[in-house]
């Protein structure tokens, strides 16, 4: 076949594929499965028959609201199906709740919520983007920057996530500043810099105007889009095919692939939220996971600048602006990859259909399951993955988020991060030379002439819901301590020394690397053959932890990052690390707050939530668009089989 005709087949069972992911938006199968279409327009209309209902109701999230995990594990198919929705809204000020009952069409409860504010909408951003540029100071401000021109200007104030002005109290804040996209195709890396602007966001005005001086405006080139794809020299066609098919099936939602069997529903807030997962071994079809997702993301700037240091956000929860999920495409994902599409909601609560938001895709991992060479005598086997990708964008960063299912029993969780580093206006063209300030201070990285790319931190936390062989478990940590020994040529070595955690405080823990431990969900009524309880493990890939003080303002609205791991009991309330609100007055809100009462933890329903996170000093490498940085934790068996589950795999992948 030449290279030619293949790519037409790709392209036509890409597109068949598309398709068939397009008809499951649409199709309900299990209580965990996203919100349909049919139940958004639901939804929809209870809002608008409820009697509360306004032109100025602005719906800033829609989401299932699961079942109790007692009815789900024991729901069959053929019954009923439980189907609920939660809605936050914006009324004119106000944060509004409601829950409505899908399949009885019944609004269960509209309620507003003191002290809390619902995340922001594309509405209120755009409607304040106008309201900005009409103002006489604005104009004046950026006509002294040589800005006339007002088309190609988008002046964004977005919420706040800790407390930076009274108003704040009382009001619907909005602070920001304008970039002029003249000349680009995006605004980032055109800021106009050094002026803020503080507005009410419900009544639509601009409260204070903050002019602290020009700078320069940068004008280097940053259309990536239009880079030219160039083959580089030595470069051949690299196909993979799968002329059978996928090795993996999908059956009323069910995913089954190499003894795994999950679910998953694809999230406007926090995109893929697997479900029930879990492992055949043998005759037994044993649990390992009730549900995995991740919960929320903190990212705080470090610049002491009045114009930033504000700037750290919580981007799951305070821009959903009808979902973070956004689609993928075939730059994304292999041409044997399946893809599925999803819905999202408007501001008015209308269902929009996105397509592409997740591939799902099967590819050799190109490195050996085992191997061992004995004697001139080698034996290993290949191995394959299964891999459940979706993309999350929040403002200038595109996430690439990656659940890897792998032979041996193995979940490898991925985040790629990509995108445009956020930079600033500054007076200076180039670093000319470091020399005698080498020691000085240094908040950013000049990625082209008047702009940097500021310090910044990335923080993800993931809810991982275990049911390691059921729902009652325990969280045990295996700390590997120093023993001293006598009578031998060596003086000291380390043993393993198990604890239970008893409380939530027992489960707060964090990397140490001169104090090492291994964190194991186990379930202490299950018992492998050699007596062991039978566990997963959650271990930890290369990561960075805050450092920044506990009582910095915006360090207590992402405090989750202070700790690695967190263990609490299972809560139906307790969905989002940061809490459900985090544009909010609250000084602590989410896993802080809830592991304050510090409840049992064994011998339970237990949650996990682990937190990734790195540093960021940008480089001119990251420039105009970054490579993609990846950093992942796994998810693995321990002592949760007898033996290697992927001994006998065979000699192709």
């Amino acid at each position: 076949m030449r290279i030619s005709e293949f790519r037409l087949l790709a392209i036509l069972v890409l597109s068949a594929l598309t398709v068939s992911g397009f008809a499951q938006t649409n199709v309900l199968h299990h209580p965990l499965d996203a919100l349909t279409s049919d139940e958004y327009w639901t939804v929809h209309d209870v809002l608008q028959q409820s009697g509360h209902w306004t032109d100025k109701t602005l719906v800033a999230s829609l989401l299932l609201h699961e079942p109790a995990k007692a009815k789900v594990l024991t729901w069959k198919p053929g019954e009923d199906i439980p189907r609920e929705a939660d809605v936050i809204l914006e009324a004119e000020g106000k944060t509004i709740e409601a829950r409505i009952d899908i399949p009885a069409r019944k609004l269960e409860f509209w309620k507003e919520v003191p002290g809390v504010q619902a995340p922001i909408t594309q509405t209120e951003l755009d409607t304040m983007s106008d309201v900005v540029k009409r103002d006489p100071r604005v104009i004046a401000a950026l006509r002294s920057r040589g800005i006339t021109d007002l088309s190609t200007v988008r002046c964004e104030p977005i919420p706040l996530t800790f407390r930076v002005f009274p108003e704040q109290a009382d009001q619907r804040i909005g602070y920001g500043d304008c970039m002029d996209s003249h000349g680009a195709y995006h605004a980032w890396g055109r800021i106009v810099e050094g002026l803020y602007f503080v507005t009410d966001v419900t009544n639509e005005k601009v409260l204070n105007v903050i002019d602290r001086g020009s700078v320069p405006m940068p004008k280097r080139d940053i259309n990536f889009e239009e880079t030219a794809a160039v083959p580089r020299e030595g470069t051949k066609p690299l196909v993979v095919t799968q002329p059978e098919g996928p090795g993996y099936s999908i059956n009323n939602g069910e995913v089954i692939w190499q003894n795994w069997h999950f679910r998953f529903r694809l999230d406007p807030r926090v995109g893929a939220v697997l479900n029930l997962i879990r492992y055949q071994d043998g005759e037994k079809l044993r649990s390992v996971m009730y549900e995995g997702s991740l919960s929320e993301m903190y990212v705080p700037y470090m610049h002491p600048d009045p114009g930033w240091n504000w700037r750290a956000f919580l981007d799951a929860g305070e821009f959903l602006l009808g979902g973070l999920i956004k689609p993928v495409g075939p730059d994304d994902c292999p041409a044997q990859a399946q893809y599925f599409s999803g819905i999202v909601p408007s501001d008015k609560g209308t269902p929009v259909l996105e397509p592409q938001l997740a591939c799902l895709f099967e590819h050799a991992s190109d490195s050996p399951a085992w191997r061992h060479n004995e004697d001139g005598l080698i034996s290993a086997r290949p191995s394959r993955e299964l891999v459940l990708r979706s993309a999350l964008v929040a403002g200038n960063y595109d996430y690439l988020m990656d659940y890897i299912f792998q032979q041996d029993g193995t979940i490898r969780v991925a985040i790629g991060a990509t995108g445009i580093v956020e930079t600033m206006g500054v007076k200076e063209g180039a670093v000319h030379s470091m020399g005698d300030d080498v020691s000085k201070l240094e908040h950013g990285t000049l990625v082209a002439p008047n702009l940097l790319a500021v310090n910044h931190d990335h923080y993800f936390s993931f809810r991982l819901d275990m049911d390691v062989d059921g729902p009652n478990n325990s969280f045990t940590v295996d700390h590997l301590v120093p023993e001293t020994i006598s009578g031998q040529a060596r003086r000291e070595i380390w043993a393993v020394e198990s604890s239970i955690a008893k409380t939530e405080k027992d489960g707060i823990l964090d990397i140490d690397l001169h104090h090492p431990g291994m964190w194991h969900f186990i379930n202490p009524s299950q018992h492998d053959t050699m007596g062991y309880p039978t566990g997963y493990e959650i271990m930890p890939g290369p990561i960075a932890v805050s450092f920044v003080s506990a009582d910095d303002p915006a360090q207590k609205e992402g405090a989750f990052s202070e700790h690695q791991m967190w263990v609490t009991p299972y809560n139906t309330d307790e969905i989002f690390a940061a809490g459900t609100y985090v544009t909010r007055n609250k000084e602590i809100d989410g896993l802080p707050a809830w592991t304050q009462a510090n409840r049992p933890i064994e011998n339970t329903d237990i949650v996990g939530w682990y937190t990734l996170g790195f540093h960021h000093v940008a480089r001119l490498e990251d420039w105009p668009i970054m490579p993609t940085l990846w950093h992942d934790f796994l998810i693995r068996p321990a002592n949760f089989f007898d033996k290697n589950p992927a001994l006998t795999l065979p000699h192709q992948p």
